[in-house]
């Protein structure tokens, strides 16, 4: 997701893009223990039988309070 500007919180490999961000947001984002990836829907076509198949997910607390914190430093940094 680097190569589209838009890095992945958790990927130690590709965290670059964090560079810009304000100090105690880079931490905070650095310290997260995984990849921040998550789907709330997932849906496709069964490759048989042809049905429509469909998950969903809520969103898993520790991304929830990622986001909490998120929102906190930025408005901390205003």
């Amino acid at each position: 997701m680097t190569y589209l500007k838009h890095p992945l919180v958790g990927d130690s490999v590709y965290q670059k893009g964090t560079q810009k961000c304000v100090p105690q947001l880079r931490e905070l984002l650095h310290s997260f223990p995984r990849q921040a990836l998550h789907a709330t829907r997932l849906a496709l076509q069964h490759p048989t039988s042809g049905e429509l198949m469909e998950w969903h997910a809520p969103l898993p607390d520790d991304m929830r309070q990622l986001l909490l914190q998120i929102r906190s430093a930025l408005r901390e940094a205003v």
